[in-house]
């Protein structure tokens, strides 16, 4: 069985072993960038280093899906020696982000907003109106090579959308902003949640032009940017919607929960969806292993599992690679393993080998 075909099989419930997927795209991007990779990996490319790790990809054939606006939209910047200010002009209003740009010895390593533009009810309008004017078209073409370019290292998965709550909070108001214009301006925040809505469906429209047979959700829901009256109201009757429409046409959907979740744990089951990735134990998080096994049951594939923080170097081998033997014990066949979130920059690629061994020798690598 090769990587591809056993990815499938984890969401269809047919497989039998497990796929080691972790993210490495951060880790290998700065270590290329520094040329400070290993001597082994040297001269690779991104799918080479995964091929030598013997590890899965998730995310390298996530296109063919384009984005436009066809609304009165016009976009300007300015940029200063450590700050971007992006402006953007609609008839409902003007919206102004800040940046804030951090270089070091002439390299550009962050950028970070530093002032949210959603502040009032008037940036509420601005807002719902560039995303009821945001749309999407489907680019097979664009797709084919990236499924090409993965081959069998994977089951090609497509980011959507992340909630319009949760983005509200990461892009546009920041999280003490987005809960006080939620309860000032309730019917506002909820026009811009249904403009968010009709986004959706547009994009799953286009997503659904494409053979893509998985597609993940951004919405990085925590305990403290959806508690559980928040995704109640808000999240749930959106996931079963996406859900809904993606089991019509056979298809998978799996959201991302990292950080602190505990609290909304629960509700797992009631979303109809395939899958969650990158939730993430304790001491990293505030659950535990078996607050996730009740949670998820024997239906709803689990992806990552294995905190970051355990791939730093202060943490002990042999403690991971018990942690991982009991992850895959407690949750195979209906895991994805991987690291939640992902490896950092300064995280030690010894203990990826090391994983690919364990795994290799519990149950078999596949090709």
């Amino acid at each position: 069985m090769t990587r591809r075909e056993l990815n499938l099989a984890i969401f269809e419930g047919t497989a039998e072993g497990v796929l080691w997927q972790p993210r490495l795209e951060t880790w290998i991007g700065h270590h290329t960038a520094m040329g400070t990779l290993p001597e082994r990996y040297r001269g690779m490319g991104y799918l080479d280093i995964y091929d030598a790790l013997r590890c899965s990809v998730r995310y390298a054939a996530s296109a063919g899906i384009e984005g436009f606006e066809d609304g009165e939209i016009a976009r300007s910047s300015e940029r200063g020696n450590d700050y971007t200010l992006e402006i953007v002009r609609t008839p409902a209003g003007e919206l102004r982000t800040l940046y804030r740009d951090i270089w070091i010895e002439g390299r550009h390593i962050n950028h970070r907003i530093e002032g949210f533009p959603v502040k009032t009810v008037e940036d509420l309008r601005a807002l719902t109106y560039i995303v009821d004017h945001q749309q999407y078209r489907a680019n097979p073409e664009a797709f084919g090579k990236a499924e090409e370019a993965v081959g069998q290292r994977a089951e090609p998965t497509i980011f959507l959308s992340s909630s319009g709550f949760t983005d509200l909070i990461k892009f546009w108001s920041g999280l003490l902003d987005a809960y006080y214009l939620l309860y000032d301006h309730t019917a506002e925040v909820e026009a811009y949640l249904e403009a968010c809505a009709r986004r959706d469906d547009r994009l799953l429209d286009a997503a659904l032009q494409l053979p893509c047979r998985i597609f993940n959700l951004g919405d990085h829901a925590t305990n403290e940017f959806s508690p559980p009256p928040v995704l109640r109201k808000y999240l749930l009757p959106r996931w079963r919607h996406i859900a809904d429409r993606l089991h019509e046409h056979g298809r998978f959907v799996h959201t991302h929960w990292d950080g602190n979740s505990r609290h909304i744990l629960p509700f797992l089951r009631e979303t109809r969806l395939d899958g969650v990735e990158a939730l993430t134990p304790a001491p990293m998080a505030d659950m535990t292993l078996e607050n996730i096994k009740v949670a998820v049951g024997d239906r709803i594939v689990v992806l990552d599992l294995l905190p970051a923080i355990d791939f730093l170097e202060y943490r002990p081998m042999n403690e991971l690679l018990d942690l991982t033997c009991r992850v895959i014990d407690m949750f195979a066949p209906r895991l994805i393993l991987g690291i939640s979130d992902e490896i950092s920059q300064v995280g030690q690629i010894e203990k990826v080998e090391a994983i690919s061994q364990l795994v290799d020798d519990l149950c078999g690598l596949p090709d």
